[in-house]
């Protein structure tokens, strides 16, 4: 029988060190040490690295990391990224059978390159703005926005976090693509900054489309309302598409855009004007899933108001630089059509402030005369569109007035006075109306902007059916009974068929309608500053022990953003 082989005695075992001995040293136990070598107390190179790692792991997006590993692990993304490459390598075959022999003496570069554009904006300007359309409306509907509410992280940070998941899918997509671009270099016939500037312009619509998709998902607050932003989706990434290849293709890579001095300015102007429609997008989908505690007005209208800034200044240079009024009349009509919506828009907001936003209220006399109308609320929305509105269409209409430019429409002062009218009239129309629907029904989008797309359906059908009514046909041409119908008076305008009288008549409607809304914005006026309660300045306290006094009040005396 096997047994087992005896053990030794205890005594002849080795003796266990004294507790005042030191333990052994690290080289001792790893057989030496290698300044490479991972560390748990952060010594050596990996070790230094490994904790940047988890700085930067920490400092990261939770939502980034979860809609990231969802994402890339997902059977759609999959499916995209080798439909992506199958495409890119079949196109690579296809176009160099179809370019030989040639390929090897004419340059090819151009037209390889727009067939790896269509490859890569399919994913891009598709797959990924439905995708964080879906990720946001899944958030929704399973109510997830109570549960991170108590957490640390903001409105801001989650709908940054689905932006920043898109963008790495994006940037995954391009990564596959990148030998393609190098392919077409090295065939000759495309230049690099035209590449740069076509991956700068794809990315640039993608991130702008990305971004309307997220705020589209904050509206739907239903079923019904879902479908309904899901087909804007749809209509929105097939109207980015058309425009990006008109751009693209049409211009870009067949060279009809020479990359000089103008052309370099008006791509900065527009990659700008880009950015800021991202931000307002960004910051309006946060404002939409935000408390109804919190100021989600006045960072909105801090953006709109460097985007007036922006415009203003592009078309002044534009109408400077040509000598010509015609920027400055598109630019009035652009002014009016902007704060018409944006004014439309506002007046769903609420008229009740909450203690929380009282708190930050301008204190001073001049901080309320000047930032009172960035304060949340319609009637402070409806002045600050109307003011906005009417100080940049005064500014380009005196612009081309004091320069005497020359126009092949209408002169810039009475095409102003024409823009300026038409926003009022419609605006305020709009608010009087909606004023008791909105207090009978409840606050909602759908209500102004539907009251408003019927004023200006109505302003164009009834001027022509009451001349129908009266002489038995349609005028056939221009008169002062058309005044109302927005459509033929601005084609009127822009052929040099507008006379001042009716400039005149159109603005002094606007003001009576204007005086009317006047009456009715006084009770959003009486809301001033209220202090602090004690126990949130201690708990404030609690958390900053170490913080400075307070900085002493200034003129305004309010934080707006």
């Amino acid at each position: 029988m096997d047994t087992d082989p005896p053990r030794p005695p205890r005594s002849a075992a080795a003796p266990l060190p004294a507790a005042s001995e030191p333990p052994p040293p690290a080289a001792t136990v790893t057989g030496g040490y290698h300044p490479l070598a991972l560390d748990p107390h952060g010594e050596g190179g990996w070790g230094w690295v490994d904790q940047m790692t988890d700085r930067l792991a920490n400092w990261l997006n939770p939502i980034l990391i979860k809609e990231a590993r969802q994402a890339l692990k997902s059977r759609q993304f999959t499916i995209t990224f080798f439909l992506l490459l199958l495409a890119s390598w079949g196109w690579t075959v296809m176009g160099v059978i179809l370019q030989s022999p040639g390929i090897y003496h004419v340059p090819s570069g151009t037209a390889m390159l727009v067939g790896y554009y269509f490859v890569l904006t399919i994913p891009l300007l598709s797959m990924v703005p439905l995708a964080a359309h879906r990720s946001l409306v899944a958030e929704i509907d399973d109510d997830t926005f109570e549960m991170l509410s108590i957490t640390r992280l903001s409105a801001l940070g989650i709908v940054l976090g689905k932006l920043n998941s898109a963008m790495l899918q994006m940037l995954v997509y391009f990564a596959a693509l990148v030998p393609c671009l190098a392919f077409c270099y090295l065939l000759r016939g495309v230049a690099l900054p035209t590449i740069g500037l076509l991956i700068a312009t794809i990315f640039g619509a993608a991130i702008l489309l990305t971004t309307a998709s997220l705020l589209l998902a904050t509206l739907a607050v239903n079923r019904a309302g879902q479908i309904f932003a899901l087909l804007l989706v749809v209509g929105l990434v097939l109207l980015g598409e058309i425009l990006c290849g008109a751009f693209c293709v049409g211009a870009l890579l067949s060279e009809n855009l020479r990359l000089n001095g103008e052309s370099l300015a008006a791509l900065t102007a527009f990659f700008l004007g880009g950015f800021s429609f991202v931000v307002l997008f960004v910051k309006a989908a946060a404002a939409r899933i935000a408390p109804v505690t919190e100021n989600r007005s006045s960072p909105l209208r801090w953006i709109l108001f460097a985007q007036q800034l922006l415009w203003i200044t592009v078309i002044a240079t534009l109408a400077i630089y040509y000598e010509d009024a015609e920027p400055l009349n598109f630019g009035s009509m652009v002014v009016c059509g902007y704060w018409l919506l944006m004014g439309t828009l506002m007046l769903s907001e609420s008229p009740y402030l909450s203690p929380r936003v009282q708190r930050h209220l301008p204190k001073t006399f001049f901080g309320r005369m000047m930032l009172t109308w960035f304060n949340p609320g319609p009637g402070t929305g409806f002045m600050f569109a109307i003011s906005n509105g009417l100080v940049g269409i005064g500014i380009l209409g005196m612009l081309g007035g004091l320069a005497g430019m020359a126009s092949y429409s209408t002169f810039p002062l009475t095409f102003a006075a024409m823009s300026g009218g038409y926003l009022l009239g419609f605006l305020g129309l709009t608010r009087l109306l909606t004023l008791p629907l909105l207090s009978r029904f409840g606050r909602s989008l759908a209500c102004p902007l539907v009251t408003l797309a019927a004023l200006l359906v109505l302003a164009v059908l009834i001027p022509s059916v009451v001349t129908v009514v009266l002489t038995g046909s349609l005028a056939s041409q221009y008169q002062l009974s058309e005044a109302f119908n927005w459509f033929w008076t601005l084609l009127a305008a822009f052929d040099n068929n507008l006379s001042p009288q009716i400039a005149v008549l159109i603005l002094t409607v606007g003001l009576v309608i204007l005086c009317i809304n006047l009456g009715l914005l006084f009770r959003e006026f009486r809301y001033r500053r209220i202090a602090v309660p004690a126990r949130i300045l201690a708990e404030e306290g609690r958390r900053r022990p170490a913080a400075s006094a307070p900085a002493p009040a200034g003129p305004f005396d309010a934080p707006v953003v």
